[in-house]
């Protein structure tokens, strides 16, 4: 496997398209690349690229309940599996202004759910009837210096 040298940086407008191309499914939702987009403009996204290549990205923003919330955190398909997700969450904790971390995964996104559990998230409840599948919501403490 060849080895990645990848940068995490805040993403700007012009990360938009190499965004939209590592997330497919903005083609088919449009509030997800609106999501996006209002991310971007407000400094809530973390990018994780490799020679200007977006390989993955993920939001941090407080609107879940007033608390630190990760609603988006991709990985493009064919960078899956090299630590890119595991680096992007530890970049959300770094920047996270509070000391609980929310964030949530697909019932059926069993990769997303072991990821959040690899790195320290903790079963915090389901959220029912969004879509076909219930969403389970995950919640890590985070260490804050005195």
């Amino acid at each position: 496997m060849q080895t990645l040298t990848i940068s995490l940086r805040i993403g700007v407008t012009a990360d938009l398209l190499g965004i939209l191309f590592a997330d497919p499914l903005c083609k088919c939702d449009p509030d997800r690349a609106r999501l996006i987009q209002s991310s971007l403009a407000r400094s809530e996204c973390v990018v994780a690229v490799e020679s200007d290549k977006v390989l993955g990205y993920v939001v941090l923003n407080y609107s879940f309940f007033g608390q630190a919330f990760v609603p988006l955190l991709v990985v493009a398909m064919a960078n899956r599996r090299a630590g890119i997700g595991t680096q992007l969450i530890a970049e959300a904790e770094t920047r996270c202004t509070r000391e609980k971390l929310f964030a949530s995964a697909n019932e059926s996104n069993e990769s997303a759910r072991r990821l959040f559990e690899r790195c320290g998230f903790v079963p915090s409840g389901r959220i029912e009837n969004l879509d076909e599948t219930d969403e389970l919501v995950y919640c890590k403490w985070l260490q804050r210096g005195t």
